[in-house]
């Protein structure tokens, strides 16, 4: 870097101020001291004469240019293309200037001169694969990241929103803010992204409007109209903290100063102490590691304020490195005490709570609330009401028909069908049907070993008198032959020890299921955030599993027994009705199954009512109203001689 030295003092220099464009144009700086006006095309101007030196130049690099062209014209714009192209001919050793990331990439393009930046904070910059040649005097923005995760915590603001730019800057430095707030335990309630666009500033009031946080973070590409957007919104943040970054409070809007412009000097120390007793050092990456100074800026309406409220020190040790002094801060309260994050104290403080097991945070995230209990209710699902009045109305169903078998029990058809199997299938669809009732409300540990083991044993005892009376049709046709050795089987014991013998087996199933991991009541906590499920664990589920897989092998024995006998008379004949309801339980029973595995809690419940309802329904179905069809309305069918003409037929 040149130095300026006193040889230099009779030499004139001229400062080249480079504006270039096609068309008439009219370049912005937002220094006043770097401004230039162009009215007229560009030729007619003679920056550079024969004989002058130019050792220098001042680029408008990252702010924007504006075209006024009348309806007729349409300029076209070559910014900082060809008078970078042509520095970089001639032997240029750096570029100065308060560079980003986008512009350092454009100038680097053109040769290999240095780039110094007295203002960029891009995190990428510091990848010397991509920028060999770049420079700066400031930190990286992660060093100021850091620093402020460390401020946010010193005063407990656990719930901040932040806003941006809305380009790759503004974004990139949201993600890297993001990271660091997430590592000190802080949370982003919302993000701001200003676009160029003012079209969609009432959604952002909206957002401010509505937001419990009294803190706000500023960062991403420093723009004249995000200021403009900030006074649109001034009557929704009248109470907020706004807390900016080095490279925002460099802003002559914002901090009330103009930069100073110091003598270059060539720096080739990397580490020194001054005088003072200040350290300066660079690091590896040839990085300034510099000490921050935090203020406060406030404003009255005479004039700008500003205090000095501690500063944050990298070298130092880490319960040293912030030194801060709260009472200096002019808060904006009537006790002048630290503001909070949030307008609500439960959260005041320095960690994050985490809510019991039985609670969850509201969505301001200032208490914990009981949650939400999930459960098959008579009271908050109408369908346990549905259900409740389909087994009522089945149970009825059922009992009448009991009633009709009872009164007319001395019938041929009644007598032919093994009238004893008859109502002790009816008795154990009715226990089947009031099983369900198990399955609402809420569970508890009694109810969740009930259900299924009651279900269980009670269709247990419904499939084996269909296996006991399938049997029975069976022996009966075998018996009729002369001198048939099946006649000594004939009677009621065969048909007691069937249904005995197989619910028997039931029955030491289920007990061994609840003696050694019976089904218990279980609170899920993680399926549904905010919910707690409250449901039954089978405890075992070789055990459920079992109870279920011996009914359906009841059942498929009894359908083919029922199939291989389906051509014998139709006077002494279920088979064909067998089938269809074993057919029926084993179709329900396959089905439901996959649909027990892909759901979770009341769903889960309602999926097995519904199993049992369809196969107990279903035997009821198969099994009775054909015959109550014949008691009630062909009684001159139900007479011994047809059934007897039917027999030898």
């Amino acid at each position: 870097m040149l130095r300026s030295t006193n040889a230099l003092k009779s030499l004139k220099v001229l400062i080249y101020i480079i504006t270039l464009c096609v068309g008439p144009i009219r370049s912005e700086p937002m220094n006043p001291a770097c401004h230039l006006q162009i009215i007229k095309v560009v030729e007619e101007y003679e920056y550079i004469q024969e004989g002058d030196i130019m050792i220098g130049g001042v680029m408008t690099v990252d702010l924007s240019m504006r075209n006024f062209t009348l309806p007729w014209e349409k300029s076209t714009f070559l910014p900082k293309l060809l008078c970078i192209d042509s520095l970089s001919r001639k032997n240029m050793e750096s570029y100065c200037g308060n560079l980003q990331r986008h512009g350092s990439l454009l100038l680097q393009s053109f040769g290999s001169f240095g780039l110094i930046s007295y203002g960029a904070t891009d995190p990428l910059l510091s990848d010397r694969s991509t920028f060999p040649y770049f420079f700066r005097t400031v930190q990286s923005i992660q060093s100021e990241f850091n620093v402020l995760g460390k401020l946010l915590r010193h005063f407990a603001w656990t719930w901040v929103g932040v806003i941006t730019s809305d380009d790759i800057s503004g974004e990139e430095e949201h993600k890297l803010l993001a990271k660091y707030l997430s590592s000190a335990g802080i949370c982003i309630e919302f993000t701001l992204r200003l676009p160029k666009e003012t079209s969609i500033i009432h959604e952002f009031r909206k957002i401010i409007s509505s937001s419990s946080t009294n803190i706000i973070i500023i960062c991403g590409t420093v723009r004249i109209s995000l200021f403009s957007y900030l006074l649109q919104l001034s009557k929704y943040y009248n109470e907020t903290t706004f807390i900016i970054t080095s490279n925002w409070a460099a802003n002559d809007m914002i901090a009330g100063f103009s930069p100073e412009i110091f003598n270059c000097s060539l720096f080739l120390k990397v580490h020194l102490k001054s005088k003072h007793g200040e350290i300066f050092s660079f690091d590896e990456n040839g990085e300034f590691t510099s000490r921050y100074q935090i203020y406060s800026h406030f404003c009255t309406l005479d004039d700008w304020f500003k205090n000095i409220l501690g500063e944050f020190s990298p070298w130092a040790p880490p319960v040293q490195q912030l030194s801060i002094t709260s009472m200096a801060i002019p808060w904006k309260t009537t006790d002048n005490k630290v503001r909070f994050s949030l307008t609500f104290y439960s959260i005041y403080s320095v960690s994050c709570t985490q809510c019991p097991d039985m609670e969850w945070p509201n969505e301001m995230k200032d208490i914990c609330i009981q949650r939400e209990k999930v459960f098959l209710s008579y009271s908050n699902d109408d369908i346990s009401i549905f259900f409740s009045a389909i087994c009522i109305l089945f149970f009825l169903i059922t009992q009448m028909i009991l009633q009709i078998f009872i009164i007319y029990r001395d019938t041929p058809i009644v007598r032919a069908n093994n009238r004893s199997l008859s109502f002790l299938l009816l008795v154990s669809i009715k226990l089947s049907f009031l099983s369900v009732f198990l399955f609402l409300g809420r569970p508890v540990d009694i109810t969740c070993m009930l259900r299924i083991i009651t279900f269980g044993i009670t269709f247990s005892i419904a499939v084996s008198s269909l296996l006991a009376k399938t049997i029975m049709v069976c022996v009966a046709f075998k018996a009729t032959k002369p001198g048939s050795s099946w006649r000594k089987w004939v009677g009621v014991k065969l048909s007691n020890s069937v249904v005995l013998f197989c619910s028997s087996i039931q029955i030491i199933i289920c007990m061994t299921w609840l003696a050694i991991s019976p089904p218990f009541q279980e609170l899920d906590l993680h399926t549904y955030p905010g919910t707690i499920i409250i449901q039954c664990n089978e405890g075992s589920a070789i055990g459920f599993y079992s109870v279920i897989g011996y009914m359906g092998l009841l059942a498929a024995v009894s359908f083919v027994l029922a199939f291989l006998a389906r051509t014998l008379p139709d006077s002494f004949n279920e088979a064909k009705y067998i089938t269809f309801s074993m057919l029926l339980f084993c179709s329900v029973w396959i089905t439901m199954i996959p649909a027990y595995l892909s759901t979770k809690g009341k769903n889960t419940v309602c999926v097995e009512i519904f199993a049992i309802l369809t196969s107990s329904a279903g035997l009821l179905a198969c099994i009775f109203l054909p015959k109550c069809y014949t008691i009630l309305l062909r009684p001159a069918i139900n007479m011994k001689n047809n059934i007897l003409g039917n027999k030898y037929t």
